[in-house]
């Protein structure tokens, strides 16, 4: 029997759809967002606060129960938080005890980070609660686990909109999210992961900089806990290699620097791969001694192009260690993203929320055009620096070609829908005789500006995106693809650590509660087919340091124990840590 509570909350979850990025009161709300963020990163700055509150210690998952680990099972996941579909999807693939990829057999992580921008498309209390909590409780109910697996956060760009406030209400105060248990108390983090591996997440704050306390944080932690040879994997919100390749190399400094302040702080320590989200499909970039930069942005949020800017090769590093990564691997694939693309011809029925915008638009343009003079050379010269203002590209003449040509092309369906209209009515609109003949073209032109508008702003954005390029966020955001969904499990062992980058190539559309479920299954499952997880490309593997490493020092308490450093040489046992606690199973927080 199924009971009516799980039905109703079932409902409820699927009225979350993908957001209309192109409705007028969401562009509007976002435009707010960004400017109330801004304001706030400029005067007050939340990281601070967190610094003042107290010592955040490294979690040590190196150790269990005193007794050193062979091997620990990460997951990561970004982007999350947006449509219900593709959001609960990927939740129960990290939620399933035992995922079997290409043949191998790989286990749930003991630990899932979540590398930014959880929720979408603003940072509020109930829209974590709605698009993020419900879908991974539904996933793995908290009551279902005996050793609960842990969760770390670090902040997007979308989770600084409300000045971090709700995200660390969640991620920064001991609570549960699902049967995942949250531990950290700051933004940013640090994991000591088996075999001389670290795992860092850095928050960058909306692209600005990355404050003085966490840089002294994690140089701190690389003079007193990390040990030569030891190696880095860092998470960063944004890719900077990709989008200081496409806009601006300046976009990089703030990880460079960074970087070099780790490498000052512990020569011997090497950053061997860097995991991103923010675009949101899968890339991978490899250098030619092995590091990797990969972005797994596929946790639910709309589907970004894999081509477009070019990004075959780009750079990374601080300083004089600065080398070239090589494109690896794309998901979906450059021809597929570039088909995908054409669906941009039917902007129209994507974007319903759009048709008020463009009709408004289309509904002035009529009233000034058709008569020359001051107020249609006025009306013309907005519009124009609008959309150049829209494009969407660094080079100024491109933006002001583009951005022209784009006008004008709205301004001469507009104006010619105005004598469409006064043709159909029997009116000059150069003269319109009456109220009522001045209502009816401007009706008809709204009307019909609605599909025409739309169908040219998807016109506009194929032709950029698949011939200049260009507005490659633009062009997919309108497309809203559940599809295409990815996340990384990450393997520590012996031998290495090991990337199993895993893809989604089909989200299912409808859910059903699931009949007679059995403890630590999903609540909901497909009522057609399957969630069907691939494997993107073959496992990477980076190996461990050959090097020999000297002794350590590192003394952690997951649930938040003090920090303790030793005097050089001196040796100290280790009691059971972060890691250990959390595999014996920590309090409830």
């Amino acid at each position: 029997m199924i009971d009516r509570p799980d039905r109703e909350r079932l409902a409820a979850l699927q009225r979350s759809v993908m957001t209309c990025w192109y409705s007028p009161f969401q562009l509007a709300r976002s435009a707010l967002d960004m400017t109330v963020s801004r304001l706030m990163g400029a005067r007050g700055d939340f990281r601070l606060l967190e610094a003042i509150a107290g010592p955040q210690p490294p979690f040590d998952y190196a150790v269990r129960s005193g007794v050193m680990r062979d091997e620990l099972w990460i997951d990561y996941v970004a982007d999350t938080g947006d449509g219900f579909n593709p959001t609960y999807a990927i939740a129960t693939l990290l939620a399933r005890p035992v995922l079997s990829l290409g043949g191998r057999e790989t286990r749930r992580g003991e630990v899932l980070i979540m590398g930014g921008d959880q929720v979408y498309p603003s940072a509020t209390r109930q829209a974590y609660w709605t698009r993020l909590v419900e879908p991974y409780a539904a996933a793995l109910p908290k009551a279902d686990v005996t050793e609960a697996p842990h969760l770390f956060a670090i902040p997007g760009n979308h989770d600084w909109y409300d000045g971090l406030m709700s995200f660390m209400r969640l991620f920064g105060q001991k609570r549960t999210l699902g049967a995942w248990k949250t531990f950290q108390s700051r933004s940013y983090f640090a994991l000591k992961l088996p075999h001389g591996f670290w795992l860092l997440g850095v928050d960058i704050q909306l692209e600005s900089d990355i404050d003085q306390p966490q840089i002294e944080y994690f140089c701190k932690l690389a003079t007193h806990d990390m040990r030569d040879g030891d190696r880095v994997i860092l998470c960063t919100a944004e890719p900077d290699w990709v989008k200081g390749a496409i806009y601006n190399p300046e976009l990089q400094s703030n990880l460079a620097f960074f970087e070099k302040q780790l490498a000052d702080a512990r020569p011997g320590v090497e950053i061997v791969a860097r995991i991103a989200g923010d675009l949101h499909h899968y890339r991978r970039h490899e250098s030619a001694d092995g590091r990797q930069n990969v972005i797994a942005g596929g946790g639910g949020a709309f589907l970004h192009p894999t081509h477009g800017e070019p990004v075959a090769v780009v750079r990374s590093g601080a300083g004089a260690d600065q080398r070239p990564y090589m494109l690896r691997a794309s998901f979906p694939s450059e021809s597929e993203s570039r088909r995908l693309a054409w669906r941009n011809l039917w902007f129209a029925r994507h974007n319903l929320g759009f048709w008020p915008a463009a009709a408004f638009v289309y509904m002035l343009s009529s009233l000034t055009l058709p008569r020359p003079g001051p107020g249609a050379v006025g009306w013309v010269l907005v519009v124009v620096l609008v959309f150049i203002v829209f494009t969407d590209t660094y080079k100024t003449w491109y933006r002001r070609f583009a951005g022209s040509l784009h006008a004008l092309a709205h301004l001469g369906a507009a104006l010619g829908l105005a004598h469409l209209g006064g043709a159909l009515l029997g009116v000059d609109v150069r003269d319109l005789p009456s109220m009522w003949s001045l209502l009816g073209v401007t009706l008809f032109v709204g009307a019909t500006g609605a599909v025409v508008g739309s169908t040219i702003m998807g016109v506009y954005l194929l032709i950029s995106l698949n011939v200049a390029r260009r507005h490659g966020n633009e062009a997919f955001s309108a497309l809203r693809i559940q599809d295409y969904k990815n996340f990384l499990r990450i393997h520590v062992h012996r031998d290495g650590l090991t990337l199993y980058p895993v893809g989604l190539r089909q989200v299912p559309r409808a859910w059903k509660v699931a009949d007679d479920r059995k403890p630590g299954e999903p609540r909901f499952v497909p009522a057609r087919g399957a969630v069907a997880p691939e494997l993107i490309e073959e496992p990477i593997t980076i190996p461990t340091a050959r090097q020999p490493r000297r002794t350590g020092q590192l003394t952690v308490d997951a649930a938040g124990a003090g920090h303790h450093e030793c005097p050089a040489g001196e040796r100290r046992s280790r009691p059971p840590a972060a890691g250990a606690a959390a595999g014996a199973g920590a309090p409830e927080p």
